[in-house]
């Protein structure tokens, strides 16, 4: 019986012990998130790592409201690095979209394939993109997902923001479905691109829907100087938005994203 009884409390001990490692592990993950700073590092060729990362499936999550430069840049070094990625896009059935997610899950798909056309890029073959109803969590698991990606400006403009949804991301697995969460890795932008977002982005289709209908209303009347000074408007925000998106979804982003003037 003493023997028991001191078996038992060695093992409460025990157990009491890993619960405090974990919660430590947690916090230490919510408090010193893993940043992948721009350059992106890549594992050498033929190294055990880089044999491993290539049968790995990685989760990369966003809104992609609209998909942009920078979400394509970032895809593509995680296609190059690991051997599936899922790009997925959230469902909140208590929030209403102006742009359905299905309907932004269409245009990166689009974006993906024809990207590749507009600036000569290899063809990544190896992504996927997909609408999750639900905890992104729970999908990653069940498609035996190893890491969970998120894309950022920089820690500094983004990091208030997501350092809630990691906090959601660490716990959730834990209370509601009783697993140990995913490491969640932050990819800083490529500096090119940090001026890029999805609100620029939005505010861009807005000017170039406008003036669009602006000078379409001016088409076949006389001219007058704001004409010309529409017309030359909407070549600079057309232009601006080629630097914004790929040329083969600029149209169709603006069409999804522009607003009637």
């Amino acid at each position: 019986m003493i023997a028991m009884m001191s078996f038992l409390r060695a093992l409460a001990t025990a157990c009491a012990s890993s619960i405090v490692v974990a919660l430590c592990i947690l916090v230490h993950r919510v408090l010193f998130p893993p940043v992948l700073s721009f350059p992106w590092t890549m594992p050498s060729e033929n190294t055990r790592g880089r044999k491993a990362e290539k049968g790995m499936t990685v989760i990369f999550a966003g809104s992609f409201n609209p998909p942009h430069w920078g979400h394509l840049v970032m895809i593509r070094y995680l296609a190059d690095r690991y051997g599936r990625v899922i790009c997925c896009i959230g469902v909140n059935p208590n929030k209403r979209y102006d742009v359905s997610p299905q309907a932004r899950a269409r245009i990166l798909r689009d974006m993906l394939v024809g990207s590749s056309a507009d600036d000569g890029s290899r063809r990544r073959d190896n992504v996927q993109v997909e609408v999750v109803t639900g905890y992104i969590w729970r999908y990653a698991r069940a498609q035996g997902a190893s890491l969970f990606f998120r894309g950022i400006r920089t820690w500094a403009a983004d990091g208030r923001e997501e350092r809630r949804l990691q906090i959601l991301n660490s716990w959730g697995p834990l209370l509601l479905g009783r697993m140990w969460p995913m490491r969640t890795i932050f990819l800083e932008g490529d500096p090119r691109y940090r001026n890029v977002s999805s609100t620029r982005t939005r505010k861009i289709c807005e000017d170039v829907r406008r003036l669009r209908t602006r000078v379409g209303r001016g088409e076949g009347g006389a001219k007058d100087d704001d004409d010309d000074d529409d017309g030359d408007e909407l070549s600079r925000s057309v232009d601006e938005l080629m630097t914004l998106v790929p040329r083969c979804v600029a149209d169709r982003i603006v069409e999804a994203y522009g607003t009637e003037a």
